[in-house]
């Protein structure tokens, strides 16, 4: 890594969102288009000579991020500049440039490579599409030589062999060759050794080091395995819901997180000693619907440490678990069928039942209060206000009513966080930028990455 290197990819406030268009029907019922937003309002810098990790669970927008950086999707709205030009308005000499200067590395090579071409045809083609090199005999000289250079030696003996002849790890390899036969300057790698047994993913991955080095490389890896992204890359960015949530050196991401969704992110792998000990993170529910994400933060509904408001005299776990109550009224999920007990006269005690159902959580053992029982947790074991614990009663005998706008009245205005009303900006945490309220750095109001130098 080139502590000088000028900026190579310049990223500020890209999305891609897909299903804008709307249907006959929709159109007929007067229905709004609801586009899953996969990538949204993300901004970021890669230097010449970086290895950038982007990191996230499966969905996150990862995939669709890498996409964009090589101009295989076009960007709903935002700008991408490449070497100082902007590439989502090239001409079209320029972007046969910018086609010979970047590249991507595919997950499955089984997909990626045409069935019904040999390797020479397959590492052969960019050459001929761009054009470059004399003509045959140069162009099998070049292919070739990058064979070797990826470790399919000697390259003769593959170039008449076609994708079902050779075996995972070679067809990776030669995916690599035909990105590499160009000579570019910068290639997205997306997944790229997930498809491969774990005996030859280290040998890949190294050769994928040492040609960065020949080649003077910039590389974004894209990967749900952190422990790749650990070894390959210098700077990482963490993605949640299309969102890019965490920014900064990749030792200082891994060991020191900022952001409650890293550290859950992080705490699911697992450790390798069978007696270390663990402290699970303390997260609940799954990954919303990217057609409809949350407000504000968009982990908030998920989130350990959300943030009560000023006023809040109660502890910050009962706070927690009381948003969650209201939240799973106002969403339905909380109704008079969660309890057993029925019937008009006991509908205090159904009440009570629900209240306690309402505000438990499935979080890791280690996280439940001690007199946490099943799927219920007594109110009176929480640091919850009195005027506060009077509002979630009220709240909950309205449910058992079935009375759920007077249920949702009782809850306006009651248990807000400013985690669910403002999407937080990326801000200094530490040698980490993260975009998160719990930080009062300074905002970076294009939520701009810094470099690797900074």
């Amino acid at each position: 890594m080139d502590r000088n290197a000028d900026p190579l990819v310049e990223v500020e406030n890209l999305s891609k969102w897909f299903g804008m268009s709307q249907g006959v029907m929709d159109r007929l019922m007067g229905n709004e288009p609801s586009p899953v937003k996969a990538v949204d309002d993300v901004s970021f810098t890669i230097n010449e000579g970086d290895i950038m990790g982007i990191a996230g669970e499966s969905g996150c927008g990862k995939t669709t991020l890498g996409k964009l950086l090589v101009q295989l999707y076009e960007p709903t709205q935002g700008s991408i500049h490449f070497d100082g030009n902007d590439i989502t308005e090239m001409s079209n000499d320029e972007e046969k440039k910018f086609r010979k200067r970047v590249q991507m590395i595919f997950q499955d090579p089984f997909e990626s490579l045409n069935p019904r071409m040999t390797v020479f045809q397959s590492v052969v083609e960019p050459l001929r599409i761009n054009d470059m090199y004399g003509g045959y005999d140069e162009r099998r000289e070049r292919v070739i030589e990058v064979l070797n250079e990826v470790g399919l030696s000697p390259a003769e003996a593959y170039l008449n062999e076609f994708p079902k002849e050779l075996s995972g790890g070679e067809l990776q390899r030669v995916a690599i060759a035909r990105a590499l036969v160009v000579n570019p300057d910068f290639v997205v790698c997306d997944e790229p050794v997930s498809m491969l047994d774990v005996s030859i993913r280290a040998g890949v991955l190294n050769l994928m080091k040492e040609l960065q080095e020949e080649y003077g490389l910039t590389y974004v890896f894209i990967s749900h395995d952190l422990s790749l992204i650990r070894y390959m890359c210098d700077r990482t960015a963490i993605m949640y819901l299309g969102d890019l949530i965490e920014q900064g050196p990749t030792e200082e991401v891994v060991m020191n997180p900022k952001h409650p969704y890293t550290e859950a992110l992080f705490d699911a792998v697992p450790e390798v000693a069978p007696d270390a000990e663990r402290k699970r993170a303390n997260v609940t529910g799954e990954v919303p619907n990217p057609r409809n994400p949350p407000s504000g933060c968009r982990f908030h509904p998920r989130c350990s440490k959300i943030i009560p408001p000023q006023d809040w005299t109660g502890g910050q776990p009962a706070f927690r678990r009381a948003f969650q109550f209201k939240r799973k009224v106002l969403t339905g999920d909380l109704g008079p069928e969660d309890v057993e007990t029925s019937g008009e006269t006991a509908t205090g005690r159904a009440a009570e039942e629900l209240l306690e159902h309402g505000l438990s959580l499935e979080v890791p053992e280690e996280h439940r209060p001690a007199s946490r029982s099943g799927t219920t947790i007594d109110p009176d074991q929480l640091e919850l206000p009195r005027e506060a614990e009077s509002t979630l009663r009220e709240a909950a005998e309205r449910v058992v009513q079935e009375d759920y706008d007077g249920a949702r009245d009782v809850l306006d205005g009651a248990f807000e966080t400013i985690c669910e009303q403002e999407h937080p900006d990326l801000r200094e945490a530490g040698p980490q930028i993260t975009a998160c309220h719990l930080y009062e750095g300074e905002s970076r109001k294009t939520r701009k990455a810094p470099s690797a130098d900074d």
